[in-house]
């Protein structure tokens, strides 16, 4: 027989039903907040890859500095639009050059400066990390100085730099230093170096050129933002395949040094990406040519990323936006270095790229019409003539 509800017994059945609404409640906010903590973590894990990158460099780089340098004599790296004569050459070649001029400032015991000037203001797009490289002209007052061309008679230069008496030949206190090639191995010949620089016959190329370059260099707040917002917001949680594909001498450069990419070359590194085209990956093809970014474009549509700006030449190109077209090139290297699959042609701006990357994961190169995978320590051998003209030897 149906009996009604007392009014006790109604209270104690709203109270169990509130309580179930809360538990269900805070389960779901839980789970969201699980996973909007998750997508938080995946973004902020991506977008602080710039500032990891540069942190890293604070790490067991001591021994690449020296503590007894000479207060008023400086060696400088030197790009200014008052020598164009004498090339600086692209972003490859400047940071060889920058390397170069820093062990040779080590070694000579000078502090080290840089005055890069073109096409624009070296220091728009790049800040000092962990050693002072920014000149002040009131360091330079009253100090004698001399310009050394490396890269004019390379001969004397390799020769020089492997057993010349540096104090006698430069004399002078300030040394403006320019040049496009890797002197290295010429400076690791040089008699007692080894006690001087352990580190320069202990460590590999690549590393050298990792430890260096990350140790002097960071990228300015704006461009860093640019490398985040790539990552947090375009890359986001998928897999980044990159490729270089340096065509030289092309349309978009036509005064540009030859190289062997030609057409049926681009076609099968597109044909080796397009297996990525999956629903977790993303592609992004920096190239110096406006007619393989077309064709890119055509053939991977949506799964193509791409950083906004014209295809320059820092140094062969007159015309156009040349300062974005700089910071455009510097953003796509610093992208190169972070990619989770990286394919490389024959150029000193992708190898450089590689040598950045933390190892060799996923790493291929294209050479006479084949992909294969490849190191970061084989590198000058696969591509002789591109960082030093002797690394076939």
């Amino acid at each position: 027989m149906w009996r009604p509800i007392s009014l006790a017994r109604w209270v104690c059945l709203f109270v169990i039903f509130v309580a179930m609404l809360y538990f269900f409640q805070l389960i779901h906010s839980k789970t969201s907040s699980t996973k909007q903590q998750h997508q938080l973590a995946t973004s902020q894990r991506k977008g602080r890859r710039c500032e990891l990158m540069e942190k890293e460099s604070s790490q067991n780089n001591s021994q690449f500095m020296r503590q007894d340098l000479a207060p008023n004599k400086y060696v400088i790296y030197t790009c200014t639009g008052a020598s164009r004569g004498s090339r600086c050459g692209g972003w490859s070649d400047r940071m060889k050059t920058i390397v170069s001029s820093y062990i040779l400032s080590l070694i000579m015991k000078r502090q080290f400066r840089i005055m890069d000037t073109y096409p624009c203001n070296f220091d728009k797009s790049f800040d000092e990390n962990l050693v002072t490289w920014k000149l002040k002209q009131s360091e330079l007052k009253d100090l004698t100085s001399q310009n050394f061309y490396a890269s004019s008679g390379v001969k004397i230069a390799r020769n020089h730099f492997r057993s010349g008496d540096f104090e006698s030949v430069h004399k002078a206190e300030v040394v403006y230093f320019r040049g496009n090639w890797d002197f290295i191995n010429e400076f690791s010949e040089r008699p007692h170096v080894g006690e001087m620089l352990p580190w320069l016959l202990q460590t590999p190329r690549p590393d050298i050129y990792r430890s260096i370059l990350r140790m002097l260099l960071r990228h300015t707040d704006s461009v860093k933002s640019s490398i985040e917002d790539f990552f947090t917001k375009k890359v986001q949680n998928n897999k980044l395949v990159c490729a270089h594909v340096r065509q030289g001498r092309s349309k978009t450069l036509p005064t540009d040094d030859s190289t062997d990419i030609k057409e049926k070359d681009v076609q099968v590194i597109f044909d080796f990406l397009s297996k990525y085209k999956t629903s977790n990956h993303k592609l992004f093809i920096a190239t110096d040519s406006a007619d393989v970014k077309n064709l890119a474009r055509q053939k991977f549509q949506d799964f193509l990323l791409e950083v906004p700006g014209p295809i320059t030449h820092m140094d062969i190109s007159r015309s156009g936006d040349l300062c974005n077209g700089q910071q455009k090139a510097f953003i796509e290297h610093e992208i190169l270095t972070r990619c989770d699959t990286l394919l490389l042609t024959r150029s000193g701006f992708g190898i450089i790229a590689a040598f950045l990357r933390e190892n060799s994961n996923e790493l291929y190169c294209y050479s006479r019409h084949y992909i294969a995978p490849c190191s970061r320590y084989t590198l000058s051998k696969i591509y002789p003539w591109t960082l030093s003209p002797w690394d076939d030897l």
